[in-house]
């Protein structure tokens, strides 16, 4: 890996972190206005299309032909063995692990959009040690997806997997600013979580940067397809369950929101056509 697509890297991973951030402020800043529950719904939609979209497009096929290229004799579609596997880790920490994890057992209330119930209707018992495991859930999801982008090779790869990752970000942090608010809790209170939270992908990003290179050859094309490969299947859960299911159990607007996550995979099929 280049000194330059190194500092691409950290330029994206700074960006990412402030954007987080940013978002988590937001319903301080706005006062929950109520037309932004619409907005909020409309710009998670439209996330779940790029996250779909960057999985399935472009890591899962970065990853089968980097598998390809590393091992060319073995037959194995292995890029869809670590998709599923990816897929599966994020289903045992939601539902197994953290078997109440908001959005599986709780119905959208009316109270804000279904993605905001799934990621933040928090259960009363516990209270004050839930939310910091939901930190850690989300944590887990952002590392990962931070990691996918570290490990690119190509600038190119890096672009698309960092515009998917903006797009989620933006609307995680808008609806866990929104959650500690829920709380009662002034934003001062809530910063040093919410701080926690924007700097988990950024890590990711930084590990997987760091790692990839350090490795050469075929022990640097693995590493970048196996990481290819669990992100596209951590993207497809994120954007079809914590999004797309949750915010289409919610009455309303249907439409709207099926309109907003196909743009979303229609930009990033068509990004295709270039990188």
């Amino acid at each position: 890996m280049s000194l330059d697509l190194f500092a691409v890297k950290l330029v994206f991973a700074a960006v990412i972190a402030a954007v987080g951030l940013f978002g988590t402020w937001l319903p301080w800043l706005l006062g929950r206005r109520g037309a932004s529950e619409r907005t909020l719904a409309l710009s998670d939609t439209f996330a779940a299309g790029v996250l779909g979209g960057a999985g399935l497009i472009h890591l899962l096929g970065s990853g089968m032909d980097t598998f390809r290229a590393a091992l060319p004799d073995v037959t194995y579609p292995l890029a869809l063995l670590l998709a599923g596997a990816g897929f599966l880790l994020i289903l045992l920490i939601e539902a197994v692990v953290v078997p109440g994890h908001p959005g599986h057992d709780t119905a959208p209330t009316a109270h804000g959009t279904a993605g905001l119930q799934h990621e933040l209707d928090w259960h009363s018992e516990g209270s004050a040690v839930y939310p910091a495991i939901l930190l850690v859930v989300l944590s887990v999801h952002s590392v990962i997806l931070g990691m996918a982008l570290g490990a690119q090779s190509a600038a190119s790869g890096a672009l698309v997997v960092f515009l998917a990752i903006l797009a989620h970000k933006a609307a995680a942090g808008v609806a866990l600013g929104v959650g500690f608010q829920r709380q009662g809790l002034t934003h001062r209170q809530a910063l040093p979580r919410l701080t926690f939270f924007s700097v988990m992908t950024p890590l990711g990003i930084v590990a997987g940067a760091a790692v990839g290179a350090s490795l050469s050859g075929q022990a640097g094309q693995l590493f970048e397809a196996v990481f290819d490969s669990v992100g596209a299947g951590t993207f497809l859960y994120i954007a079809a369950l914590d999004i797309i299911k949750t915010e289409f159990d919610d009455p309303g607007d249907h439409g709207r929101k099926w309109l907003a996550t196909a743009t979303g995979f229609g930009l990033m099929a068509l990004l295709a056509l270039w990188v």
